[in-house]
């Protein structure tokens, strides 16, 4: 996205409850990315190159990720779910488009960061969840509207 310096400034002034508002807020968009893409096929599968096997990916895993993230917690097997599918995206084997692929990094950082309480860097799943919008100016008004709701 252009001029970030500004927009992370804005992130950076906020207290961490606040950042963690904005990042659900902002990946909860990521994950409407996220579905109008899954939604629009019926399946989604890939050759996955080492083993030479055809793999499905699972269009729900996004979705129960956010909800894990909520809740702090690892319900639901999600870092085993997501094992495949990124080792896939590193390998080239599993593509999306660029917006999409940067919606599905979002909550799967979301994911690390508070339901598996990794070190992620903030400004990256604001980053990643802005770069889900291909119109940057889109991203800098959801990323304002954000910035608003949390202080509301």
């Amino acid at each position: 996205m252009a001029n970030n310096k500004s927009l992370a400034d804005d992130f950076f002034a906020l207290n961490l409850e606040q950042r963690r508002l904005v990042h659900f807020v902002l990946c909860e968009h990521a994950l409407e990315k996220w579905n109008l893409y899954s939604n629009a096929h019926e399946k989604i599968e890939y050759m996955e190159t080492v083993a030479s096997t055809r793999q499905e990916v699972d269009k729900k895993l996004p979705f129960d990720s956010f909800i894990s993230a909520k809740q702090g917690s690892d319900s639901q097997n999600i870092a085993q779910r997501y094992r495949e599918p990124i080792v896939a995206m590193q390998d080239e084997d599993l593509t999306f488009p660029e917006n999409v692929t940067f919606a599905y990094y979002a909550i799967y950082n979301l994911f690390k960061k508070y339901a598996e309480q990794e070190v992620v860097d903030d400004w990256l799943i604001v980053n990643q969840a802005l770069s889900s919008e291909d119109d940057s100016e889109v991203g800098r008004a959801l990323f304002n509207r954000a910035i608003q709701m949390i202080k509301q």
